[in-house]
């Protein structure tokens, strides 16, 4: 919803672009934290983190609605960082406990579908509601339904065995994670793979405005066609990733993200040919972070939540720059400077996957503390 309404929320807010993107980015700077989320999911299981994360999420939203100015919007912007660094990484790290390698892109693509139906069906309906009653209604309508099921991870299953309690705290999970060469370069290709990410997804919204004269309900149908294009690519992840191989199957998408995003800044002389581009960066963008979910799943089998944890502040860290970064850019050279940004984050990703990542990584070894247990 920040992505591709950026410009209204910034105008609601009464702040400029470059405060909306600068929002972003303390938004992403929030997952900082996340390893220590995961830490606490090793050792404790899942559901009473997912569970105070959406009730966070909850007091966020509203939270953000009532706001006006950047300082009033701050704290529920790091509220909601807090919120999503707590609760992606360690979802991901619950389905992998219960999914085999074997089968685990076909599942990870399905739960990915969430991400692609919200573009799909949601922020039309996003789009639609701010017209209409303007850029608070929508985050206050979610800020209830985070609120309603908030409950819902209770239904998880429990874990099926006791994994990370043997291990001594999370600075020692940490560093047996990060001595391992491919687990380390998973992480990064992760950031990076966010690098090219933000460059697009935090200006497409402003683009469409500037370049077409698009309203917010026109770039809803927009973002409802980018949804379109994230549930075939995670449609396709799930089919194919597991035969294709997951390490294999990044360096595709990588390719293909480097590609389309060199390419978007020449197409702008046409609204549909602009529009085709986005949706196949779109697709190669969510084939590569589907696909890289189940390829760092089997870095670290033992500390997965510390590892997803670790990746999703990898990403952080470069969503934090690239957020800021990519707004500055296009507000001084266009899509061509912030497209550039962008190349050379995948560029970057595709090297380091090709010259350090395993497609299952030997367990690290670190220091354990027998007879620990863990009842989640």
């Amino acid at each position: 919803m920040f992505y591709p309404f950026l410009p209204e929320i910034s105008r609601g807010l009464g702040i400029t672009l470059s405060q909306g993107g600068l929002l972003l980015a303390l938004r992403s700077a929030m997952v900082f934290p996340s390893p220590l989320f995961g830490a606490w999911t090793d050792r404790h299981g899942p559901r009473t983190l997912l569970t105070a994360a959406l009730l966070a999420q909850a007091l966020g939203l509203w939270w953000l609605s009532t706001a006006q100015g950047l300082a009033s919007a701050i704290p529920p912007v790091i509220l909601l960082g807090l919120a999503s660094a707590a609760f992606i990484p360690n979802l991901q790290a619950a389905v992998a406990e219960h999914v085999p390698f074997h089968r685990r892109g076909r599942v990870v693509g399905i739960i990915e579908f969430s991400w692609a139906i919200t573009g799909l069906v949601i922020l039309p309906i996003v789009g639609v509601m701010m017209v209409q009653n303007g850029w608070q209604a929508p985050l206050r309508l979610f800020a209830v339904l985070s609120l309603v099921v908030a409950p819902l991870p209770s239904l998880l299953p429990r874990r099926r065995q006791s994994l990370a309690p043997v291990q001594r705290g999370f600075r020692q999970m940490a560093g047996a994670v990060w001595r391992s060469p491919s687990a380390r370069a998973a992480i990064l290709v992760n950031g990076l793979i966010f690098v090219a990410a933000e460059s697009f997804f935090v200006t497409y919204g402003a683009w469409l405005e500037q370049s077409f004269s698009m309203a917010p309900n026109q770039i809803g149908r927009v973002a409802a066609l980018l949804g379109l294009a994230e549930l075939a690519a995670s449609g396709a992840s799930s089919l194919f990733i597991d035969r294709l191989g997951k390490r294999r199957g990044v360096a595709i998408g990588l390719a293909a993200m480097t590609a389309t995003l060199a390419l978007l800044p020449f197409l702008e002389s046409s609204r549909t040919l602009a529009i085709a581009g986005m949706a196949a960066f779109t697709i190669s963008f969510e084939w590569s972070i589907v696909s890289n979910i189940s390829l760092l799943s089997e870095q670290a089998p033992l500390m997965r939540g510390t590892v997803l944890s670790l990746a999703v502040m990898a990403g952080g860290a470069t969503r934090t720059v690239s957020d800021y970064l990519a707004v500055a850019l296009f507000e001084q050279g266009g899509m061509l400077a912030t497209a550039l940004f962008g190349v050379v984050g995948a560029a970057g990703a595709t090297f380091v996957l090709l010259r350090w990542v395993q497609e299952r990584a030997a367990e690290p070894e670190s220091p354990s503390l027998p007879g620990a247990s863990s009842h989640e």
